[in-house]
C-alpha cells in the first residue's frame, strides 16, 4: 500500500507548524496512519503538542525516534520527508487522503470480520452489528461540524422542506395531532404512546399506520402482543366499519362480507408490513432495511422488545434504558420516526384523577429522556363505563402530548369508536367542528 500521503502529512507539519490545524480539521489521529513509522512520528508530534512543547523540530523528532527504534539515521530519514514534501500548501489534501484511506481500511476490516463471524456464529446478530458499525463509520470523519458546514446543511434542509414540507416529517393523518406535534412525527425521532391496557394504544397505532399508508407511505408494524389475524381484523374494521368481534368470530352478513373481500382485494398491494415474532431493536432495524423506503416503524409494544444476549441478566430498568437508546439510534440511522407503544404502571388507576402522567411510564426514566414526544391516552368515561357494563359506540379520548421536543405540549381531544377500532377527529382542518 502507498503511504506517500502519510509521509507528506509529517513533512507538512515539519515545514509549517500551522499545518497542524489541517490535521485537526480532518480529525486525524495516530490510528489513521497505516505505516508503523509514520504512526510513531505522528504520536511523538501529537504528544509534544499536547504537552505544550515544540512539536515540529526535525532534530527533536529524530532524537525521539532514535530512542524508540535505534540503529537508523533518523535525521536523514526525516530530512528526506522534507525533500519529498517540498511545500505544506497541500496539507489539507494530504490530511483528507490519509483519513479517507484509514476509513477504507476500517471498512475492509469490518467486512472481513463480519464474514468470519457470520460463518461461525449468529449471522443475524453479525448483520445488526455490521450495520451499526457502518453507520458510525460513515460519520467517522464528520462528527464535528463547524459553523459554515452547519449553516450550509441547514439551508439545504430548509430549501428541501420549503419545497416539500412533508419531507421533514411523517404525518399521523390526524390534523389536530399533527399540528400539536409541530407538523407531524419528525424524522429521526422516537415517539411514545403511553396508556394503561385497554385504553387504545394498539388502536391508535393501527389508525396512524393506515393513515400513513393511505397518504402513500409505507409502514413496518411490529406486533409483539397480537397475532397477524387480529391485526388484520383491526385494519379491516376501522376502514369498513364492520365490528371487530364479528370479523374475528366469522359471523358477518353477506353485505359486510362483500365489503370484506372488496377491502382485501384493494389493499393487497398496499405497503403495510407486519412482523409478529419477538425481536431486538437491531433486528427491527434490519427488517426495515430489508423492506426499504419505510416511512415509519410502529412497535406494539416497547416492553416486549427482546434485549440483547449480553443484557438478559441485567435489571429490567437497565434493559429498557438500552432499548430506549437503541430505538433512538435506529431512528437516526434510518432517518424515519419510530412510534413505540408503551404500558403505564398502575399508579394512575389508584388516583381520583386517573389521567396518566409521564411519571407513570413503566420501568425506565430513559424513555422520557430519549423520546421526541410522549402521548398519553385517557378516555374520561372508561372507568365509569367499565363499572356500569355499558359500551357506548362513541366516546371521547384524550391524547395528552405531555412532552413535545418540537412544539408545545397540549391535549388533543378526539372520538373513540370502540366497536370498530376507529379514532376520528372532532374538528376539521379549518378548525370547525364536524
Amino acid at each position: 500500500m502507498n503511504y506517500n500521503d502519510e509521509a507528506a502529512v509529517i513533512g507538512s507539519i515539519l515545514i509549517d507548524k500551522d499545518s497542524i490545524a489541517e490535521v485537526d480539521k480532518a480529525g486525524l489521529n495516530a490510528d489513521d496512519f497505516g505505516n508503523e513509522i509514520y504512526r510513531a512520528m505522528f504520536q511523538i508530534i501529537d504528544s509534544k503538542r499536547q504537552a505544550g512543547e515544540q512539536f515540529n523540530d526535525l532534530v527533536l523528532l529524530a532524537e525521539e525516534m532514535a530512542k524508540q527504534k535505534p540503529g537508523f539515521d533518523w535525521y536523514e530519514i526525516i530530512h528526506g520527508l522534507l525533500v519529498y514534501t517540498v511545500t505544506a500548501a497541500n496539507a489539507p489534501l494530504y490530511c483528507q487522503s490519509v483519513k479517507d484511506n484509514a476509513n477504507r481500511r476500517r471498512f475492509v476490516e469490518m467486512l472481513a470480520e463480519a464474514a468470519e463471524t457470520a460463518n461461525y456464529g449468529d449471522w443475524k446478530a453479525t448483520a445488526d452489528a455490521f450495520f451499526e458499525e457502518l453507520h458510525a463509520l460513515k460519520g467517522y470523519d464528520n462528527d464535528i461540524l463547524n459553523s459554515s458546514v452547519l449553516s450550509d446543511q441547514f439551508l439545504d434542509y430548509y430549501e428541501q422542506t420549503k419545497k416539500d414540507p412533508d419531507s421533514a416529517y411523517c404525518k399521523t393523518g390526524f390534523f389536530d395531532l399533527d399540528r400539536q406535534l409541530g407538523g407531524g412525527m419528525f424524522r429521526s425521532e422516537v415517539y411514545i404512546i403511553g396508556a394503561r391496557p385497554g385504553m387504545g394504544k394498539t388502536t391508535l397505532g393501527i389508525n396512524i399506520a393506515q393513515n400513513i399508508i393511505n397518504r402513500g407511505g409505507s409502514v413496518l408494524f411490529v406486533s409483539l402482543e397480537m397475532s397477524a389475524p387480529q391485526i388484520e381484523a383491526k385494519r379491516i374494521s376501522l376502514e369498513t366499519a364492520i365490528k371487530y368481534t364479528d370479523l374475528m368470530a366469522g359471523r358477518i352478513s353477506p353485505e359486510n362480507e362483500f365489503l370484506l373481500f372488496d377491502w382485501v382485494t384493494f389493499n393487497k398491494s398496499k405497503p403495510f408490513y407486519l412482523v409478529t415474532k419477538p425481536m431486538t431493536v437491531g433486528e427491527i432495524g434490519r427488517k426495515a432495511r430489508q423492506i426499504g423506503n419505510v416511512s415509519c416503524i410502529i412497535i406494539d409494544y416497547m416492553g416486549l422488545i427482546s434485549c440483547s444476549d449480553d443484557s438478559r441478566q441485567k435489571p429490567r430498568y437497565e434493559q429498557l434504558t438500552e432499548i430506549s437508546a437503541a430505538l433512538k439510534a435506529t431512528a437516526k440511522a434510518l432517518n424515519i420516526p419510530i412510534l413505540a407503544l408503551c404500558q403505564l404502571n398502575r399508579e394512575s388507576t389508584t388516583r381520583s384523577d386517573k389521567r396518566p402522567t409521564m411519571a407513570d411510564l413503566r420501568d425506565s426514566g430513559a424513555i422520557e429522556q430519549d423520546a421526541g414526544a410522549i402521548i398519553l391516552l385517557h378516555r374520561p368515561d372508561y372507568y365509569t363505563n367499565k363499572e356500569s357494563g355499558e359500551a357506548p359506540e362513541v366516546e371521547e379520548i384524550e391524547l395528552n402530548v405531555a412532552k413535545n421536543r418540537h412544539a408545545e405540549p397540549g391535549i388533543v381531544r378526539m372520538w373513540w369508536h370502540g366497536n370498530i377500532g376507529r379514532i376520528s377527529m372532532q374538528t376539521r382542518e379549518d378548525g370547525m367542528p364536524f
